[in-house]
């Protein structure tokens, strides 16, 4: 499966992201679900770690290109507030930068060409 490199700008707004939600109350931290009694990292944790990482593949472009699809919209009133779980959620998916990147290596992937 084919690996992307991941654009310096949406590295960084995940990586900023990811030490500002460690540095919350657990109670406040965004991208944690419950499980078991416990909370654990969620889908927003990992997909801020790969990006922070600088690579990710066909099915995490994909996965986020369908979170960015529900949460897009309908959330910008409530990413105004940064300390807010929404927009800390938000960068930690890669922000508005993500989105964009996202949507374009989508198409391609969908299409074929993704090399």
């Amino acid at each position: 499966m084919p690996q992307y490199q991941v654009p310096r700008n949406i590295r960084t707004i995940a990586d900023r992201a990811l030490e500002y939600n460690r540095s919350l109350p657990q109670s406040k931290r965004a991208a944690y679900k419950e499980d078991g009694g416990k909370r654990v990292p969620g889908t927003g944790m990992l997909t801020a770690r790969r990006l922070a990482s600088g690579r990710v593949d066909d099915d995490q472009i994909l996965l986020m290109a369908a979170w960015f699809a529900r949460h897009g919209a309908t959330n910008a009133s409530k990413r105004r507030d940064p300390s807010s779980k929404a927009a800390i959620a938000w960068a930690l998916w890669g922000g508005t930068p993500a989105q964009r990147w996202v949507k374009r290596m989508a198409k391609q992937i969908e299409s074929g060409k993704n090399t």
